[in-house]
């Protein structure tokens, strides 16, 4: 095996992983009752994964770059909306789901489950950003045989 065919097996390996446990993040939210939202917010990255893995060509397309660079700030602006508004939020004390259940604790510690879920959908994001960003296009408008056409 080449070294550019283990990158493509191991990037393909990395990215049905990433696209299965999003899919296991979204399926674990049909209970919750603002589960749906959280469906699409585990679904999107799932489904970028699932290009990443085994359509790769999509990523790098005008169109496919666009509606990737759309979801990723979509990602951040939510990560940042739902950042935990204090300190700790990392620690198992505050996310906890027997934390104080019922109290104002509890919606402390549903806001920081909440907060590190959207934080982990953005980072899976980022990592087919980059995977998606750095591939470079085989499109007539982007290759090496275009670009003195286009100065």
């Amino acid at each position: 095996m080449t070294i550019s065919g283990f990158f493509k097996a191991a990037t393909r390996v990395v990215f049905t992983v990433l696209s299965v446990a999003m899919l296991l993040f979204a399926a674990l939210q049909y209970n919750d009752p603002d589960g749906p939202i959280w469906i699409v917010i585990y679904g999107v990255p799932a489904i970028w994964s699932g290009f990443a893995a085994f359509r790769p060509e999509r990523l790098s397309g005008q169109t496919g770059r666009a509606l990737l660079l759309i979801s990723l700030a979509t990602a951040i602006i939510l990560t940042l909306i739902l950042w935990p508004p204090f300190g700790g939020w990392w620690r198992n004390q505050v996310w906890s789901m027997e934390f104080a259940a019922g109290t104002d604790a509890a919606a402390i510690g549903e806001k920081a489950r909440e907060g590190m879920g959207i934080m982990i959908a953005t980072a899976v994001l980022l990592v087919v950003a980059a995977r998606g960003l750095l591939r470079r296009s085989n499109s007539p408008l982007t290759s090496r045989e275009a670009a003195p056409a286009l100065r």
